[in-house]
């Protein structure tokens, strides 16, 4: 799956995929219900990618999270960002 992802994305955002790995184990470890945790993996997913979010669409994506409605596939979360 990452790799179809990184052909992807990959050359569009210039991501290494050793740090997204390093972030999924990170996030994997942190407690998603915490939302100062979620806000850290937010920003830090946009920093890795190397974009800015608008305080709208980062307080969004927090909110998904939290409330575990994270969409399931990445046309879905195209369609939410744009």
């Amino acid at each position: 799956m990452f790799n179809n992802l990184f052909g992807k994305f990959g050359k569009d955002i210039n991501i290494n995929p050793d740090d997204v790995n390093k972030m999924a184990d990170a996030a994997s470890q942190m407690d998603l219900g915490d939302e100062d945790q979620v806000r850290l993996l937010v920003r830090g997913v946009a920093g890795m990618v190397g974009k800015q979010l608008d305080p709208e669409v980062e307080a969004q994506l927090i909110g998904l999270i939290l409330s575990g409605n994270v969409p399931k596939d990445m046309a879905s979360l195209m369609q939410m960002l744009k």
